[in-house]
């Protein structure tokens, strides 16, 4: 990854964290706070007015000068002169490291000159709607800015602040605080405003009923990533050490990366660790998001590694009760009919439901699922990770990554 991708991605983890510090900060627990905002990246809704927050992380430039804050500057007073009678209050939060957090920075009327007068292009928009901008006054009674922490002291402020809502400091480190950095990016993706709107007391209430470790594009951007890794491992270690488990494999291959060259090693690890006992281990169901030409290149691989595998195919169509019969099974030679079921997600998946009941349920997607809803008595365990060699370490497949 590039250095300019990877300073985009830590201004998007920025951005949640000090979302979730100006959550947790709030002074009235009924106060909206909206993500990804009307205004700007934080809109907090106070009964005086609105505070609208553009958040910034300048990790590649030591110290503050004025061509860094030009674009947010120049956003602010576009809103501003559309919006002069408006009760908003404009605040840039930018992080520069040998800058002394905390400290503020008020512009002068010749920083807006100097700011209006730039030639650069990528700029031009922003100038062009604002050459007949003249409250400059105005608008500098409404803007400050502050120095704001690194990711990882911001990240270890919120940590703190978890645990003064009732988490014990190792679940707001390792669940807690991964969980709401992940909600918050799932709120900020949605379309509607109404939907992006959060308060302290329903934000904090939603986290303490959530108790698996979040593991997502966005957590896994996260510097304590291994750590939670780890943690998401024992978690799902607890149901996967037990036998006699009815488990279903959910693997979409649009979001595994090397789906194609690794899924079925995957699959065979699997098969192998889990259903290795023929007393004791149920046959597994691997449901693959994915056409038919690929699900039968890797029927015919499994195959190929002495792995028996059930289709639920009766003359070319598939029967879901042909599919989730019991494999005849050989106990003194330690031979089963089929050590592992494998469908088409797509097209037999839904079948299988109105006849099958689940222990456990692993969903190696990012995709939502009405299933999900609806299932009883079913141990839904999500892993959003597109890397296999993640994958394999959550299930406990491996012992490092």
């Amino acid at each position: 990854m590039s250095r300019t991708a990877d300073y985009t991605i830590q201004g998007f983890i920025y951005q949640f964290i000090i979302t979730l510090q100006t959550i947790l900060e709030s002074s009235d627990p009924k106060t909206e706070i909206v993500a990804e905002g009307v205004i700007e990246d934080i809109d907090v809704l106070t009964p005086i007015g609105i505070e609208a927050i553009q958040c910034k992380y300048h990790e590649g430039k030591d110290k503050f000068t004025l061509s860094a804050i030009y674009k947010p500057v120049l956003q602010m007073m576009c809103h501003f002169q559309k919006n002069p009678t408006s009760k908003i209050k404009y605040r840039l939060y930018a992080h520069f490291p040998n800058e002394t957090v905390g400290d503020k920075v008020t512009l002068t009327k010749t920083d807006i000159k100097t700011i209006l007068g730039t030639e650069d292009k990528n700029l031009k928009k922003y100038i062009a709607e604002l050459t007949s901008f003249k409250d400059t006054d105005g608008f500098i009674e409404r803007f400050e800015m502050e120095y704001g922490a690194s990711l990882e002291d911001s990240q270890k402020a919120v940590v703190v602040a978890l645990s003064k809502e009732g988490f014990s400091t190792e679940d707001a480190e390792e669940i807690f605080f991964p969980n709401a950095i992940h909600r918050i990016a799932e709120l900020s993706i949605k379309h509607n405003e109404a939907e992006r709107k959060i308060t302290k007391s329903d934000f904090v209430a939603n986290l303490k009923e959530k108790k698996k470790t979040a593991i997502s594009r966005w957590t896994k951007e996260l510097q304590s990533f291994e750590k939670l890794l780890k943690k998401r491992r024992e978690q799902l270690r607890e149901n996967l050490n037990k036998n006699l488990r009815e488990r279903v494999i959910v693997l979409d291959s649009e979001f595994i990366k090397d789906f194609s060259s690794k899924s079925v090693q995957l699959i065979e690890e699997f098969v192998n660790k889990y259903n290795s006992k023929i007393k004791l281990h149920q046959s597994p169901l691997i449901s693959i998001i994915s056409d038919d030409v690929t699900i039968n290149d890797i029927w015919k691989r499994l195959n190929s590694k002495s792995i028996s595998v059930e289709r639920g195919l009766i003359a070319g169509e598939f029967d879901a009760a042909h599919f989730l019969r019991k494999p005849l099974k050989e106990i003194k030679e330690s031979k089963t009919e089929f050590k592992v079921r494998l469908c088409s997600h797509n097209a037999d998946f839904e079948k299988v439901l109105l006849k099958a009941k689940f222990d456990d349920l692993f969903i190696i997607s990012d995709k939502d699922f009405d299933f999900e809803k609806s299932l009883k008595d079913t141990t839904i365990e999500r892993i959003e990770t597109t890397e296999v060699a993640e994958i394999k370490y959550l299930l406990s497949l491996t012992n490092s990554i």
